[in-house]
């Protein structure tokens, strides 16, 4: 899930929470008319009006991000902090009612029970039960008159019941998260890990066949709306199947890496290089003409007759490559067309050299070998 999705399921939990409190307010309100508080009422309203505009500060730090720097961008232990302990503070000036704020409690509670990690939920559980403890022994040394014991002892042991049921409750939700966060992660990897073998050579990690001829569409859109150009080089190592006929198959499969490895060493960050099976390999140098392809290819042949593998001192290593410009409006396969017909040409001249097409003329280029 992305940032800003995040962001705007935050900033919609927070939005809500304060219409909570906003409608806290008129219920207040209510019962100070009913005669259900001992504040005066603009007392009370200062008191709503102060957790209400204390709760929006929460809204306003996840509406510009600023919430992003906080250890918990949720802010969910800072939100259900400030409700619960305004919560106790209004239940210290109630009378009557004071039941109806465990509810409250509970509701605060199962908004959190979502987004704490155990360890904060037990903390919050210890928290809220001291808070209602705290609150009855203040009414009970300024006002006894509001406090009956038998009642109040029900009460309290009905509320103590019914949050260890939320403490249990809570334990279930925090690991049902914990597992689901795991398998989320582990199938994200799968996916990405799925996502990566369709476009890569298993072997080599370079492109595949599949993917090159993806990116070629791509290029040749850009070829064809601007005057953006493009080379497609294909390689092919020499004599390749000796090797693996002298050697195995896998010595040819370090041969076949260690060309790989220096393919990607050889190509700045916006070249593409792509195995298309076998010994075969395409190179598309991008924003490139011909005489800088030839470049490239010629100082990857050059280093490609000097690799030397351990155990085998005597190996000769060489390849043969031929270029093509495209050249629009051809398709894709007429330019991979064009560019294999030059590597046969290639194979055809002696292999180990270089063949590069050239509007007017063709030029073979030729290395000795080492």
């Amino acid at each position: 899930m992305q940032q800003s999705q995040k962001q705007a399921i935050r900033l919609r939990r927070a939005v809500l929470a304060n219409l909570g409190l906003l409608f806290n307010i008129f219920l207040c309100v209510l019962a100070q008319h009913w005669g259900y508080f001992v504040l005066e009422l603009p007392f009370l309203l200062l008191l709503l009006v102060g957790t209400w505009l204390g709760h929006l500060v929460f809204v306003i730090l996840i509406y510009y991000s600023i919430n992003l720097f906080f250890k918990d961008a949720s802010l969910t232990l800072a939100q259900v902090l400030w409700v619960i302990v305004s919560l106790t503070i209004l239940m210290c000036f109630m009378q009557g009612i004071r039941p109806l704020v465990l509810m409250g409690y509970l509701l605060v509670m199962l908004f959190g029970s979502f987004r704490l990690t155990l360890k904060e939920f037990y903390a919050v559980t210890a928290l809220t039960f001291l808070c209602y403890l705290s609150s009855l022994l203040f009414i009970y040394f300024h006002r006894p008159q509001d406090i009956l014991l038998s009642q109040e002892f029900f009460i309290f042991l009905g509320f103590c019941f019914v949050l260890t049921g939320f403490v249990f409750m809570g334990v279930e939700f925090s690991q049902l998260r914990q597992n689901l966060s795991r398998r989320h992660k582990e199938l994200t990897g799968a996916l990405a890990r799925i996502q990566e073998l369709a476009i890569t050579d298993e072997l080599t990690s370079l492109y595949n066949r599949r993917h090159l001829l993806a990116l070629l569409a791509q290029q040749r859109a850009l070829a064809n709306r601007s005057q953006y150009r493009f080379v497609v080089c294909y390689l092919d190592l020499d004599h390749f199947k000796k090797v693996n006929d002298q050697y195995g198959h896998p010595f040819g499969d370090k041969v076949l890496v260690a060309f790989a490895n220096l393919i990607n060493a050889s190509l700045r960050e916006v070249d593409i290089g792509a195995r298309i099976g076998g010994e075969e390999f395409v190179l598309i140098l991008t924003d490139t003409d011909l005489n800088m392809a030839h470049s490239v290819c010629q100082r990857i042949s050059e280093q490609w007759a000097h690799q030397s593998f351990k155990g085998v001192p005597l190996l000769s290593l060489t390849l043969s490559c031929g270029i093509a410009e495209f050249v629009a409006p051809e398709t894709v396969d007429e330019l991979l067309e064009r560019s294999d017909k030059l590597l046969y040409q290639a194979k055809n001249n002696g292999r180990n050299c270089i063949v590069m097409e050239q509007p007017e003329r063709q030029e073979t280029f030729k290395f000795e070998k080492r």
